[in-house]
């Protein structure tokens, strides 16, 4: 099979996760830091689509595709995406459906919400 073009992987994404930190009673998830940058195809979840998972809540669902790497592949729920300014919390990843070199990340964002910086 061919690799995926790199023309598909047009979003610049940062990606954001909350270290562990010691205060001195416990370990406790300290602030947001970024953890990295990539290049990402971004595909918005269809409304019939979410409508058939049950979902209800004022939420925009959406899946980046990042190639897969030592950092991709760590990315879990707790992780955060900023793109343009929208923040989406990382609800789930999987490898790609097709090729095992890319990672599905699937995220929510609230588009009720201000967007942040």
């Amino acid at each position: 099979m061919a690799r995926r073009s790199a023309g598909e992987f047009d979003r610049r994404i940062s990606i954001w996760n909350a270290g562990l930190i010691d205060d001195g009673t416990a370990t406790v998830q300290g602030p947001l830091a970024e953890v990295g940058k990539r290049w990402a195809k971004k595909v918005d979840v269809k409304d019939g689509e979410r409508l058939r998972a049950g979902e209800n809540a004022q939420e925009l669902t959406t899946r980046f595709t990042v190639r897969s790497d030592a950092l991709t592949r760590t990315i879990i729920g707790g992780f955060v995406i900023k793109h343009k300014g929208v923040t989406y919390a990382v609800t789930g990843t999987k490898e790609g459906r097709e090729r095992e070199d890319v990672i599905e990340i699937t995220t929510a964002a609230r588009p009720d919400r201000a967007k942040e910086a």
